[in-house]
């Protein structure tokens, strides 16, 4: 969409991360780590900067390495762009925290829960969310909901789809996820750098996507035909067995998805004209890429 539109692009990206599919677009690539001095040089002369990076884990052990990922890397991006440049912050839905029930989904103006900061990720994203609504620069916020559809090379938000469809995905916990279209939250971001309001966050997400797990898995079921018999089973048996047995899900996974993370987008389909797609396109495309036994293209659209 930025190219689309005849903005230059520059993307600093991790050594050893496949840029290949950047480079065919025209997209200028520099190599570099966020929290290091490697953003100045990749911010000179930009006025609109994305934030897309960031570390996803729900395990305590992990914390140390989410506060760099997720709270000094922001800070350091921040500190490094140019004076007058728009920072555009994405994070996480995980930042506002659960929602107290799947029937009052959480807004831009929820307090954080003081039991979301138990999570380590969510409190990592809020903490970092903070530092920079708190600075005194043209920063904006993203929470975008859980991704899907196509594209998602390294299987970060739609491995549970893939494990469904072959089978290895059974069980579910209460609680229930906000799911919506990468194509449409990229839609939303570039919304957001145009329109959206200096020190403001913005939710963009799918209210048809707020599903329990259980919806979740069963609507995959009636897009695709690939219907599975799934069991439910308590957040603490299955944080348990998932401590003990090689399950395809980690404790603090188990705990975290024990909740409700719905939410509701009003603020950015008022501010912004957010809109989204049907989610049965979504899953039809999240699912494509693996029925069809290829590996997922990097930038489906």
């Amino acid at each position: 969409m930025l190219l689309e539109r005849g903005d230059i692009l520059r993307a600093l990206v991790r050594p050893g991360t496949d840029a290949s599919a950047l480079e065919a677009m025209g997209v200028e690539i520099l190599r570099g780590e966020l929290v290091t001095d490697d953003v100045r040089p990749a911010a000179a002369g930009c006025e609109l900067l994305f934030n897309l990076a960031g570390r996803v884990s729900h395990e305590p052990k992990d914390l140390p390495r989410l506060r760099e990922a997720n709270v000094d890397g922001p800070m350091n991006v921040l500190e490094g762009i140019e004076p007058g440049a728009r920072l555009v912050h994405v994070s996480s839905v995980a930042a506002l925290g659960p929602a107290p029930g799947p029937d009052r989904p959480a807004d831009e103006t929820q307090p954080f829960p003081p039991r979301a900061t138990h999570f380590p990720y969510a409190a990592t994203k809020r903490a970092g969310e903070k530092r920079l609504l708190e600075a005194e620069a043209d920063v904006v916020v993203a929470n975008p909901g859980f991704l899907l559809g196509p594209g998602d090379v390294y299987r970060i938000s739609t491995w549970h789809v893939e494990r469904y469809l072959r089978g290895f995905m059974r069980i579910h916990t209460p609680g229930g996820l906000s799911n919506v279209d990468a194509r449409d939250v990229a839609a939303g971001l570039v919304a957001l750098a145009e329109r959206g309001r200096s020190g403001e966050r913005y939710i963009l997400t799918s209210r048809e996507g707020n599903l329990s797990h259980e919806q979740l898995f069963r609507r995959l079921g009636d897009v695709t035909g690939v219907r599975r018999r799934m069991i439910g089973v308590p957040p603490r048996v299955a944080a348990l067995s998932a401590t003990v047995l090689p399950w395809p899900v980690r404790p603090g996974e188990v705990r975290a998805a024990a909740n409700w993370w719905f939410y509701d987008p009003t603020k950015a389909e008022r501010e912004l004209g957010f809109t989204v797609r049907p989610l049965d396109e979504t899953l039809a495309a999240t699912a494509a890429q693996y029925l069809s036994g290829h590996r997922p293209d990097t930038y489906g659209r």
